[in-house]
């Protein structure tokens, strides 16, 4: 049996979905199995993950019957996951050759741990690096994620896993958006450590396009923190699927306000002038309020990161 299960669900990525997966044939660490499911694609990435897979019998494609949305499509890869650890990736998203030997080094040497994610490097659709992104550096210490936690995610979707995890979470949750931020949190508030590599393994590639950039993933950390605040409360939640659609439902107005406000995001990360930079991402705050709801976010995370208590 394979030491880790690296599950990566694939929707219409026939264009970067060979790079991510030959990223992640090439680690140091290769006792793997890769249980790729297709989550209804209909351009060519089924038959470029096929190919690979008859190639490599480390690789395992599933093919759901239909669009199933990444939650779902996750639990339907979580079914076929034999290790007991388990690592999540994307199907655009690029594995540098030593994540997975340093995730699992740290988890063996950590029993204390059951989740770790570690430093991402943003890249754009051609593979090259975003100028207003850079690397994205996660909190470290138990205090610093306790205080940070309902500001952003702790760990991005690129952590590694002990499967008791997942089995006492039963998996995801169909909150379609940020199931990983829900996702973690359940783990954090069922008592379970999670932290972080400091040093950048993996690239992320940012799409237009990308759930990060939609008026629901925004709303949805909202709903997902409240979510949290109750069972820190009473030891249980009020999720529903009705619930989490009637707090991301928007307006026609509210969300042509963010699809601009989104517009001046890309031109201002893409600037290689730090003044247009900052120019494109005031006004994009000026634009939508819950544009400038997440950089209030962002910077509360970043001056509580920065300060000295929390700088290892």
């Amino acid at each position: 049996m394979a030491k880790i299960s690296v599950l990566m669900p694939v929707y219409n990525v026939e264009a970067y979905v060979a790079e991510a997966l030959a990223s992640v044939q090439s680690q140091n660490f290769d006792n793997i199995e890769v249980v790729v499911v297709d989550d209804g694609s209909t351009d060519g990435t089924w038959q470029i993950v096929e190919h690979i897979a008859n190639t490599d019998p480390r690789v395992k494609i599933i093919r759901a019957p239909h669009n199933l949305g990444l939650p779902l499509a996750l639990n339907l890869g979580l079914s076929f996951c034999q290790s007991p650890y388990i690592a999540r990736m994307d199907g655009d998203d690029i594995a540098l050759p030593t994540r997975l030997e340093k995730q699992l080094k740290f988890l063996e040497n950590n029993p204390d741990i059951a989740l770790v994610g570690c430093a991402t490097s943003a890249i754009d659709e051609s593979g090259q690096p975003i100028p207003g992104l850079g690397v994205s550096r996660k909190p470290i210490t138990q205090e610093s994620i306790s205080k940070t936690v309902l500001l952003a995610p702790p760990c991005s979707h690129i952590w590694l896993a002990r499967r008791e995890v997942y089995d006492r979470l039963s998996g995801y949750r169909q909150i379609t958006v940020a199931e990983d931020y829900d996702f973690l949190l359940r783990a954090i508030s069922s008592g379970f450590h999670v932290t972080n590599l400091p040093e950048p393994l993996m690239l992320i590639r940012t799409r237009p396009g990308n759930i990060s950039s939609r008026l629901e993933q925004r709303k949805a950390h909202y709903y997902i923190a409240n979510l949290y605040r109750e069972r820190l409360e009473r030891g249980q939640d009020s999720f529903s699927r009705e619930g989490y659609e009637q707090a991301v439902k928007s307006g026609s107005v509210e969300n042509g306000a963010f699809r601009l406000a989104m517009r001046f995001v890309q031109k201002g990360l893409r600037s290689q002038s730090r003044t247009l930079r900052y120019l494109f991402l005031a006004i994009s705050a000026l634009v939508s309020p819950w544009q400038a709801r997440y950089f209030l976010l962002r910077l509360q995370l970043k001056m509580i990161l920065q300060s000295p208590s929390f700088s290892s």
